[in-house]
């Protein structure tokens, strides 16, 4: 064999080898396999491990579109000696029809520990209104803008950042208001829940009450300024939820304090709110079936029994309930509203893409003497008070989590005004709203 043959037969003898080597060794040589999304059943649908750690993570959302109509009412700010009401200006530029456009983002991240689960919840809602829906008479009347629904921790019994509400109850599926407590940001909170089994619980709860509190009105004394931060609003409540439904006892306490800048006034006074609420599950008309009632009273916290009268009613009846307080400002003290509320709606399922909601409620308000005793101007006088509502919808969800529907509501409000020499007239007044809604929740 030549000198080159053996050389060649060498070098290929080496890289033989070599390959062979190689080929032993790939598996060592392979990067880190790749970890795949897995999916936690630990906590529910929806939840999957986030790589690399052993937190459970649900991502969700909302798109809906509202579209609404009013049919036109004039606006008051005053009543005449001879009860005829005065107009307000410009008595014509309430808006009949408004859009909004909702979009909302949620996270929820689970993780275990030796002493129970941790929750991190964040939850945004951006939104585009225009028309009635943004402001009833504003000629200006578009917005946009993000909001912050929901940001809290929650650990061993403790709910720590912004939250649900730990008044309210009634949650219905209605496109609307009712005259009972919702509030879409839920409140500001430190909030610890005992659970006894059973289905039994109990929370108290530390609040922020300019998340839900009513502003507040002046029957003589001007220039006043709440001071929200005087004290934490406290808000308890106790439910039972077992297989027939549910039942919520609730109150919540806060100290309304005003100041003036000078110091030259400077107030404080208690006010509170009672609540119960029932839930009933009515499998036996169709599944899904759900019937809710509440009843509220409140004094100096109307917003739980009325829901922000001044809003719901200048948009869907107009008049006279557009300077509506918890309580008033006069130079003896604080004087407070009484007011109170009965509510019912049924959630019933025609078919399992058929659905239908069916809701009355009423609120009943006594005015303080500060705010009644004085000529109705708009602003921070008014009477003793009463409104009603009925409604229904139809909904068709073709697919799941998707849904088209259609809501009608009634409204009246009964006031008493007084005119300028005090004479009271029981002033009344109604109106419809419609609304189409398309939603899609994934």
């Amino acid at each position: 064999m030549s000198y080159l043959q053996t050389t060649l037969a060498s070098a290929g003898s080496i890289l033989v080898f070599a390959s062979a080597s190689y080929a032993a060794d790939l598996p060592s040589r392979k990067s880190a396999p790749v970890e795949y999304v897995k999916v936690c059943n630990a906590y529910g649908a929806g939840y999957f491990n986030i790589p690399g750690s052993d937190t459970c993570l649900r991502l969700s959302g909302r798109v809906r579109a509202d579209y609404m109509y009013i049919p036109g009412k004039t606006l008051y700010s005053g009543v005449s000696n001879t009860g005829v009401p005065t107009v307000s200006s410009p008595s014509d530029a309430q808006h009949l029809h408004g859009t909004e456009m909702r979009a909302r983002l949620s996270f929820d991240a689970r993780t275990p520990t030796s002493l129970g689960t941790v929750q991190t919840v964040a939850q945004f809602r951006m939104a585009r209104k225009g028309g009635v829906l943004q402001n009833a008479s504003a000629a200006t009347n578009t917005s946009a803008g993000v909001s912050l629904e929901a940001a809290y921790v929650r650990f061993a019994g403790f709910t720590f950042g912004a939250a649900k509400d730990n008044f309210v109850f009634m949650d219905p599926k209605i496109f609307g208001d009712g005259y009972w407590a919702t509030f879409s940001n839920g409140a500001k909170q430190l909030a610890y829940t005992a659970t006894f089994g059973g289905g039994f619980s109990g929370t108290i709860a530390l609040q922020d009450r300019a998340d839900t509190a009513k502003s507040a009105g002046s029957a003589g004394v001007s220039s006043t300024y709440e001071v929200y931060n005087s004290a934490p609003q406290v808000n308890v409540n106790l439910n039972v939820d077992q297989s027939w439904g549910a039942l919520q006892l609730s109150g919540a306490y806060s100290s309304i304090s005003l100041n003036k800048t000078d110091n030259s006034y400077d107030e404080s006074k208690g006010a509170y709110a009672l609540g119960a609420g029932l839930k009933l599950n009515l499998p036996m008309l169709a599944k899904g079936d759900t019937l809710w009632l509440a009843a509220n009273f409140a004094d100096g916290m109307s917003e739980y029994t009325s829901l922000w009268l001044s809003t719901k009613d200048e948009r869907g009846v107009g008049g006279f309930f557009s300077s509506l307080r918890s309580y008033v400002t006069t130079p003896t003290g604080i004087q407070t509203v009484k007011s109170w509320n009965v509510a019912a709606a049924l959630d019933h399922y025609w078919a399992s893409q058929y659905r239908s909601t069916f809701f009355a409620s009423y609120t009943g308000l006594t005015a303080p003497t500060g705010a009644k005793t004085s000529a109705w101007n708009g602003s921070g006088f008014f009477g003793d008070a009463n409104a009603w509502n009925a409604g229904a919808n139809f909904v068709w969800m073709p697919a799941r989590n998707f849904e088209i529907g259609a809501e009608v509501i009634y409204s009246q409000i009964k006031q008493d005004v007084r005119s300028a020499n005090l004479s009271v007239f029981d002033r009344t007044d109604s109106n419809w709203t419609g609304r189409l809604r398309v939603e899609r929740n994934f």
